[in-house]
């Protein structure tokens, strides 16, 4: 009677050191996909953004800038309504046309849209915001 109930003892202590382990790796591979996942999300147009993705006040102001010169409106009469980053296949921010010849260089920047009442202006820019062009006008 002494060896079954010291049995049961062992199996006990063993299943208690061994269910907190089980745990603890589960937690980590959770962990591992979670920031796995996470750390590399799509764009729209389907390349993986590597830096970050919150647009610099820098990048924000020269774009409000560029959109306030292009529309003739002040700067407070615009606002930024989104930015999401981009890689641009080349250094013409993929707006190349006939009279610049365009490398063929990833480039990583940002995708502006700039608002004014109902004009929406889209940018393109390089990431330091040294680079904008107008990309395209919605009314």
């Amino acid at each position: 009677m002494q060896d079954i109930q010291t049995t049961n003892s062992n199996t006990t202590v063993e299943t208690q050191l061994f269910q907190p382990r089980l745990i603890l790796q589960a937690l980590v591979f959770t962990a591992i996909l979670y920031f796995s996942a996470n750390d590399r999300s799509l764009n729209s147009r389907g390349r993986v953004s590597d830096f970050n993705t919150h647009l610099s006040v820098a990048v924000g102001s020269a774009v409000l800038q560029e959109a306030a010169q292009h529309s003739q409106l002040p700067t407070s009469a615009l606002r930024l309504v989104a930015a999401q980053p981009q890689t641009w296949s080349d250094n013409c921010l993929e707006l190349g046309n006939s009279e610049v010849a365009c490398t063929p260089i990833p480039v990583p920047g940002w995708q502006v849209a700039v608002a004014s009442g109902k004009q929406r202006l889209i940018y393109r820019t390089d990431t330091s915001g040294s680079v904008i062009k107008l990309e395209e006008i919605k009314h």
